[in-house]
This record gives structure tokens, sequence and C-alpha cells, in this order.
């Protein structure tokens, strides 16, 4: 009896001990919150448009303390997001994210990268950007209409420059473009500038137009009398202040429409409490006021997703940007 009796007090224990252990893994999993600093990686060189989100967001975050640990920005330029990507896989940390955007999605699908949008953790997206067509602030042309219409009748006088590889966001809206207003794709020059974002570029007459994005860095080259955007390639005139005085290029003729919606991903691997933590911090950050003053600024728009809306919205991203690649012949 006495030997029954130690073995179900034995047994008592291990059975409590193995409950506690069970719940303490639980609660740790249901609380969890970063160790150490957090390391916000933008896939891009300094003074781009991912760079540029980064830095936003990490400095709200810092600012309005929505986070105990401190986060910096690290650049990880090169292939149209490729080297980011692999760091962030090879170090496969949760203390490790990065800011992204449509940009990833035509990286990937071009082949730039040996990892896709499944390799990795949609945590929130925070800003929709759009696409822009800029000229010199000298160029001869005053609206797309006139751009295109030059550029159909003499298309060997023509380079146009942006910051993605072929096939990235920059080359694939303005093909898009230019085959709605009947140019072939063989006529179309286009080069990558991965290093400046294809501003200098422009600037300096080394290539006549620039595709790029509002948040880019072109509305600053606008207020400072560089550059003429013409064309916002959104559905309507977007209402801020700073950017509503870009005429679209619907309201010009063209159908064409390409959203540069900008979020954070994170390794693949991430646990859901790991998702939760960051997708709350970055709901305070999309509902913050100094946010909405930045989005003001840039001329983005408000699109917040949590992580599950945002890994749909993913899909449907891939799906309809696939066809657009094949039907360019860009698909990897």
């Amino acid at each position: 009896m006495r030997k029954i009796f130690i073995l179900i007090v034995s047994m008592f224990i291990l059975l409590t001990a193995c409950s506690q252990t069970a719940s303490t893994v639980s609660n740790e999993d249901k609380e969890w919150k970063p160790k150490r600093p957090i390391e916000m990686v933008a896939p891009a060189r300094a003074g781009g448009g991912w760079d540029t989100f980064a830095r936003v967001i990490s400095n709200v975050i810092m600012e309005q303390e929505f986070m105990e640990q401190s986060i910096g920005v690290i650049n990880k330029p090169g292939g149209t997001g490729a080297v980011g990507w692999a760091y962030i896989q090879k170090i496969q940390d949760p203390h490790t994210i990065f800011t992204t955007s449509t940009t990833m999605v035509f990286s990937m699908l071009a082949g730039n990268s040996q990892y896709s949008w499944d390799d990795m953790t949609p945590i929130a997206n925070l800003a929709a950007d759009y696409g822009i067509i800029a000229v010199r602030e000298d160029a001869p042309w005053d609206s797309l209409t006139e751009l295109m219409d030059d550029f159909k009748e003499n298309p060997e006088k023509f380079t146009v420059a942006g910051g993605n590889t072929p096939g990235g966001f920059d080359h694939v809206q303005f093909i898009s473009l230019a085959m709605e207003a009947g140019i072939q794709l063989e006529d179309i020059s286009y080069v990558t500038d991965q290093s400046s974002g294809g501003l200098p570029i422009l600037l300096n007459g080394t290539v006549d137009v620039l595709s790029s994005k509002l948040g880019s860095g072109v509305v600053e080259q606008y207020r400072a009398g560089e550059i003429k955007i013409l064309a916002v390639l959104s559905e309507e005139r977007l209402e801020a202040d700073s950017v509503s005085q870009f005429p679209t290029a619907v309201e010009q003729g063209y159908d064409t429409v390409f959203i540069n919606w900008r979020g954070v991903y994170g390794p693949g691997g991430m646990t859901e409490a790991q998702v939760a933590y960051y997708e709350d911090v970055m709901r305070q950050v999309s509902e913050s006021d100094q946010f909405a003053a930045i989005r003001d600024q840039f001329g983005w728009e408000e699109m917040f997703m949590g992580s599950e809306e945002y890994t749909e919205f993913i899909r449907q991203e891939v799906e309809s940007n696939s066809k657009i690649m094949e039907e360019l012949g860009l698909l990897n």
C-alpha cells in the first residue's frame, strides 16, 4: 500500500510540474515581448521608399513609446530587395523585421530572389503609396498625354529610369502605361538606378522620364522646383494638400492605376504571439496623429491591415500581378 501511495504522489507531482511548465510556456507565448533592441531592415538604399518608410515607423514608435525596447534601421540594398530578404531569412530572428511594399511581389515574380512571400511572415500594412511619372522642370511636356504622344512618335529619343530592376514596380507601371498609349514594348528603353532611385540621373539629363512612387523623394524635388509630376497613378486625385495638385493618369484618359502598399513583414516561422505583438504596435503607429501627419506629408493614404487580412491581400496581389507580368512577358 505504501508503494502505491508513493507512486500516486510521485505521479501527481510530475503531472503538476508538467502542467505548470505547459502553463508557463503558454503564458510566455501569449505575452511575448522583445528581449533586446529591434532591427528594422530597409532592403534598399538610404533615402529610398523602403528606407524612408522604415525610419518614419521607427521614429513614431520611439517618440510615442509604443515599444519598451529601442528600434533602429539598417539598410541592406541590392537586387530590388533580394539582399535584404536573404539577410532576414539567414538570421531567422523575431527581433529583426523589415519594411516592404508592392515592389516585393513584382521583384519576386521576376525571379530576383530565391525566396517568396510564403517564406516570410506578413505583420501589418500601414499605408498606400502611388506610382508617378515625372520629368525635369525644363522638359517640354506639361501633361502625360503630351509626353506619351511624343514618345510614340519618337521612341528612340527617350530613356526611362526607375529604382527597380526590370520586372519591378517602377518598370512594370511604365510599361503598362506605355502599352496603353500604343507604344511597343521593344521601343521602351529602361534603365535601373537602384543606388539613387533615378532622381539624380533625371535631373542631370541622363534620362528623360522617371517612373517612381510619391514616397520616394519626388514630392520634395517638386517643391524645390526641380521636376514636374505629370501623373499620379491613382484612381482619383489624392486629398492631401501636399499632392492634391497632381493630375491622375485616369483623368488624362488612361486606365493605368498602380498602388504601392507599404507594410511590415517578419521572417518565416514567427509565432502567433510574436506576430500579435508587432501587429499591435503597428496598429498604434497607424492610428497615431504623428503618423497621420506624415501620411499627409508624403501623399500616402491610410490603409491598415492586420496580419490575417494582409496575408489574404498579398495572395490576391500575387494572383493579379502574376497576370500582369505574364502579359508583359516579365514573369519568371
